[in-house]
């Protein structure tokens, strides 16, 4: 589920907004718990911890990690870290790293873009990629900067993304707004479908949904998948840093403190 909340993410057909007007900054934190059915068996979080140059692209570095709870260590071991560098301007991805660790298979990658030339490269190959190509976390900040009124109901959007030297498109439906019960109230969010190539990530891109705050944050709330075997839930728990207030339509609003 690590894999999914960074991986299943979404874009659109949208004006980008200047870098004064983004909806997220420096130092912005949100935390998830990862569930399966009532269990509680890991934990995510992703930081916006520094802006950095390179080459001459000022970026925002951005890292996301997840593990399983200890309990679960014992069966299962997830320690995965992602990282992306994001231009500040275009809101593409200048470098992305990833370390992970699962049930002792282990996966290391750098990847570094060169969006004019059309190409990626890797510790040890070189790739064409598509125009505007994201990796598996910049996609969801790219996203988050999308206008509202480019949105068509019952439509799907697509974003390119490289991963696993591979270039594939990830299709998104957006489906209604829905009211979200949440630890700081009610909280209106968009819904969203994701969908994958059959043999992609997973096969079953019908059975997720993602819940994004519909306000000028568009802070992940929530990941939903369905598999054969029950239903896994990733869940926004604590924030940090947002650029706005967090709105909330019923309850009363607590800044987090972490």
């Amino acid at each position: 589920m690590q894999k999914a909340l960074f991986i299943i993410l979404f874009s659109f057909s949208f004006s980008v907004f200047a870098q004064s007007n983004l909806p997220y900054k420096l130092g912005e934190v949100s935390k998830f718990t990862i569930s399966f059915g009532l269990i509680d068996v890991g934990s995510a979080d992703l930081e916006i911890v520094e802006t950095k140059k390179i080459g001459n692209k000022q970026t925002f570095h951005i890292v996301g990690k997840g593990k399983t709870s200890p309990f679960f260590d014992w069966f299962f071991k997830v320690r995965d870290i992602y990282e992306t560098y994001i231009d500040t301007s275009s809101l593409l991805p200048v470098k992305f790293l990833r370390d992970i660790n699962e049930g002792g298979y282990k996966i290391n990658q750098k990847y570094r873009f060169f969006h004019n030339d059309s190409i990626v490269e890797t510790q040890d190959s070189v790739f064409k990629i598509p125009p505007n190509a994201q990796d598996m976390l910049s996609a969801l900040f790219y996203a988050r900067t999308f206008n509202k009124k480019d949105l068509k109901r019952s439509n799907s959007f697509f974003v390119p993304i490289f991963m696993d030297n591979e270039n594939y498109f990830l299709e998104i439906l957006y489906l209604h707004n829905e009211i979200l019960d949440t630890k700081w109230g009610k909280v209106n969010c968009m819904v969203f479908k994701p969908k994958m190539q059959e043999g992609r990530i997973f096969e079953s891109g019908e059975q997720m949904k993602i819940w994004i705050a519909d306000d000028f944050n568009h802070l992940l709330m929530q990941v939903e998948t369905k598999i054969w075997a029950g239903t896994i839930k990733a869940v926004l728990i604590d924030y940090k840093s947002l650029k706005t207030p967090f709105t909330i339509i019923q309850g009363t609003k607590k800044e987090v403190k972490l």
